[in-house]
C-alpha cells in the first residue's frame, strides 16, 4: 500500500527520491511520453472539452496519477506522489523551487520547465474548497472541483498554464495528488455518485482502466496521509 504524504511532511530522502525518480525518467523518454499523453485532446479528458470530458476528469486524471507512480517505483521502488494542500501551503514547496528540468515530448520536443507564480495571485481558500466539497451530486462536485483546479495552473503559470505541457513541470503531480485525494475524501460520504459514462467513454485511454476500476482508491493500493 502506497501512502501519498503531504508534501510539506516529506523526509529529506523521500523528496530526493521524488526528484531522483522523475530525473530517471525523464533520462529514459518515459516522462516525455507520460507528458504527451495529456498533451493529446483525444483522450477528451477536461471539462472544456464537453460534458464527457467534465464526467472523465478526475478519473482519468486518477489513473494518470497511478501510472506516473507506478513509473516512478520502477526506478525509485520507495517513492510516491505527495499531495500539495494549497489552502495551507500557499507557495511552492522550497525543495521544489530549482526543479524545473527541461523535458523531451513526443511532437513537442523540448520543453524547459518555466513558472510564473503568483498570476493571477489567488489559490483556493479553505473556505472554497468547503463549498466544493458540499456538493451533492457528481456532476456539480467535479464541475466546482475543476473550476478551482484550473485556477491553480494559472497561479504557478508558465508550463503549468496550458494542457499541452502542465505535466512537464514536477508541481503537476502535486497538484493533481490534491484534486484526487479530495475526490477521495467526498466519495466516502457520497458513495455511488459516479460519473455518467458508457460505452467506450467508460475507458480511460490510453489505457485499459475503467472509470469503474477506479471508483476506490483502496482497491487501488493507495491511500493519503494527513
Amino acid at each position: 500500500m502506497t501512502v501519498r504524504k503531504r508534501a510539506s511532511k516529506m523526509t529529506k530522502a523521500q523528496k530526493k527520491r521524488y526528484r531522483d525518480a522523475i530525473t530517471q525518467l525523464i533520462a529514459s523518454g518515459a516522462y516525455g511520453q507520460l507528458v504527451s499523453h495529456h498533451a493529446n485532446m483525444m483522450h477528451n479528458m477536461h471539462g472544456s472539452m464537453g460534458p464527457t470530458g467534465r464526467n472523465r476528469f478526475l478519473p482519468w486524471h486518477r489513473v494518470y496519477l497511478l501510472k506516473m507512480e507506478q513509473a516512478m517505483q520502477a526506478v525509485e521502488p520507495l517513492a510516491f506522489i505527495p499531495y500539495r494542500d494549497w489552502t495551507t501551503q500557499r507557495r511552492i514547496p522550497p525543495w521544489l523551487e530549482d526543479f524545473m528540468p527541461t523535458v523531451n515530448v513526443p511532437g513537442q520536443g523540448n520543453i524547459s520547465v518555466s513558472r510564473n507564480i503568483g498570476w493571477p495571485p489567488k489559490l483556493p481558500s479553505k473556505a472554497e474548497i468547503a463549498d466544493v466539497m458540499d456538493e451533492e451530486t457528481y456532476w456539480d462536485f467535479t464541475t466546482a472541483l475543476e473550476f478551482q483546479h484550473n485556477g491553480v495552473h494559472v497561479w504557478v503559470g508558465g508550463t503549468m498554464s496550458l494542457i499541452t505541457t502542465s505535466p512537464a513541470d514536477p508541481l503537476f503531480w502535486l497538484h493533481h495528488a490534491q484534486i484526487d485525494r479530495l475526490w477521495s475524501i467526498w466519495q466516502q460520504s457520497n458513495s455511488g455518485k459516479n460519473p455518467s459514462l458508457s460505452g467506450s467513454d467508460c475507458t480511460m485511454d490510453p489505457w485499459s482502466e475503467t472509470e469503474q476500476d477506479v471508483h476506490s482508491i483502496n482497491g487501488l493500493r493507495y491511500s493519503y496521509g494527513s
